[in-house]
This record gives C-alpha cells, sequence and structure tokens, in this order.
C-alpha cells in the first residue's frame, strides 16, 4: 500500500488553515490550489495560524502537472460547483479525494466531476477554528470523521489514517458514514444557524437555557426529516451535542456566526434552506427552520 506523499487542499478558511498548518507542521509539503488572484493575495500576507507563519505552495489547476495522492476540499458548500470545475484534469487514478464541507450532499456534487471512485467520504466537526483575514487561531483541530458509503474500510481508508497519525490529525473511521454525516448536519442546523442569528459562541449554549433548547427544537426537525428518508440518528444525539460543546472554546464562534460578523454569505441555503425543502417533500413540519431561514436571509440583506 503505497503511503501519501503528495497533497493538495481547496480551500484555505478557518478549516482549510487548520488541516494545512497540522500537515505542514509534521513536514510534508501542502499545495493550495487556487485561482491566480487568490495565489498572488495569500503569497502577500501568507497566513498565521496559531500565532506561527506559513508558506504554502500556492498553485493554481492551470499550474498543476502532477496528480497528487490526495485532494482536500474545504471550501464554503455555495462555491463548492464553482471551485470544482477542471478538477477531473488533476485528479488521477490513484488520487483520494475528501471532502470536509458541511452539509450532506458535497461527495454527490464532486462525484458529478470526478465520478465516485476517488471519493472518501468525510467530515470534520469538534474544532472551534476562528479565522480573520489570513489569521486562524483555534484550540481544537477537531475530529475528522472518514468512512466508505458501503461501510467497508478500504486501502484509501486506511492511507488516510496512517497519514493522519503521522500528523497528529485526529479521525474517526466510521461504520455508516452517511448517519454520521446526517448527525453533523442537524448539529450544524442548530448550533451553526441559532449562534449566527444570536451572535452566540459556544459558550452561551451551555450557560442559556432558552437559546439551547431553540437549538435542540431545530435539531429535532433534522432528526425527524432524516428519519423519514430511513437515517435513525441516535436517541441521546442531544447529550452527545451537548458533551462536544464542553469540549471547546467557550469564546469559540461557529463558521456561520463568523460569516455574519464579516458580512459574508452563509450556508444558510444548505442548512434551513434544504432540510425545510425535505421537510416539504417528506410531508414533515419545520418551522423553527423556517423561521431562522427567513432571519438569516434578513441578516444577509442588511449587510
Amino acid at each position: 500500500m503505497n503511503e501519501i506523499k503528495s497533497i493538495m487542499i481547496l480551500g484555505l478558511g478557518a478549516v482549510g488553515t487548520v488541516v494545512a498548518s497540522k500537515l505542514a507542521d509534521a513536514g510534508y509539503e501542502v499545495d493550495i490550489l487556487c485561482d491566480r488572484k487568490r495565489a498572488e493575495r495569500y503569497k502577500k500576507n501568507n497566513f498565521i495560524i496559531n500565532e506561527k507563519k506559513y508558506r504554502f505552495n500556492y498553485i493554481t489547476k492551470e499550474e498543476c502537472t502532477i496528480k497528487p495522492d490526495l485532494v482536500i476540499i474545504a471550501t464554503k458548500h455555495y462555491s463548492l460547483r464553482e471551485a470544482i470545475v477542471g478538477l477531473e484534469n488533476i485528479v488521477g487514478e490513484d488520487t483520494i479525494v475528501m471532502s470536509l464541507l458541511n452539509g450532506i450532499d458535497s461527495e454527490e456534487i464532486i462525484s458529478e466531476v470526478i465520478g465516485e471512485e476517488s471519493i472518501v467520504y468525510s467530515f470534520i466537526y469538534q474544532t472551534d477554528a476562528t479565522k480573520v483575514k489570513n489569521t486562524t487561531k483555534f484550540a481544537s483541530s477537531g475530529i475528522i470523521a472518514l468512512g466508505e458509503r458501503a461501510g467497508e474500510k478500504s486501502g484509501s481508508i486506511m492511507k488516510i489514517a496512517e497519514l493522519f497519525d503521522s500528523a497528529d490529525i485526529k479521525y474517526d473511521i466510521k461504520d455508516d458514514i452517511l448517519k454520521a454525516m446526517w448527525w453533523k448536519y442537524m448539529v450544524n442546523i442548530g448550533l451553526n444557524q441559532v449562534s449566527a442569528v444570536l451572535r452566540a459562541p459556544y459558550g452561551v449554549f451551555l450557560r442559556n437555557d432558552e437559546i439551547w433548547s431553540l437549538a435542540k427544537r431545530a435539531m429535532l426537525e433534522a432528526k425527524d426529516v432524516a428519519k423519514r428518508k430511513e437515517i435513525f440518528i441516535d436517541e441521546d444525539s442531544d447529550a452527545q451535542v451537548y458533551t462536544m460543546l464542553k469540549n471547546l472554546h467557550p469564546e469559540g464562534k461557529t463558521s456561520m456566526f463568523q460569516d455574519v460578523e464579516a458580512k459574508r454569505k452563509t450556508e444558510v441555503e444548505m442548512l434551513s434552506g434544504q432540510l425545510c425543502r425535505m421537510g416539504e417533500d417528506e410531508g414533515i413540519e419545520t418551522p423553527v427552520n423556517k423561521v431562522l431561514y427567513e432571519q438569516l436571509k434578513a441578516v444577509e440583506s442588511m449587510y
């Protein structure tokens, strides 16, 4: 089994910078796939991650001449389709592709461009990374969940595990990755949206019963839609999320909270927007998420 040596990352937000820094600290040369405008800006400013300066190798799709062993995609969901245009010319026969995006359909979108054979299903959770311009800070680098759609532990999974072990990246190989992805989607439905509407860092959910109750009601609607699709999230999922919150920095902020503060477009369409549409299709009421959707669209309209 050949080890992973050449790594490309597409997307340098909070998650992308955390993963890139961990790999770089372990001695791996990390290529950042981006457009020419971003490459020039990144080269000029570089990145400060937990107070350490990082100079990655920035490369455009047109300049790419190798077939990497691993491509990690960490863009925003709403920019995914545009970001992966031309990716089929970069991915080789033995390239592994994994997506760390929020949501439940990024792998499906990526497979439309490169096929399903190269993709390992994955997502990241329990990270409190906050990024402002070219500076990222985090106390928890998070855990990357990964697995094959059919549940087996393939050679690709074991290669990634070996890489992550060497780079001190925490990971969790899931027997049912689709169920796990829906759990993360449920978490984002509750925490990301409520935190963005109320400007609430992680610690507020532990201190304020009303805010935690609102998040739980939003998450329950996601569980109900998942159940209708025969994906059964654990009954104690609320307790799991509450325990996760205790492991995050109390002043840490969800990615959607950071987007609203920076007056950036949010992923509300992928969260409550998509959930409400699925709820309508399945005959499931989603009143809390409908209100959150309207509130977040109103917030965006006032930028």
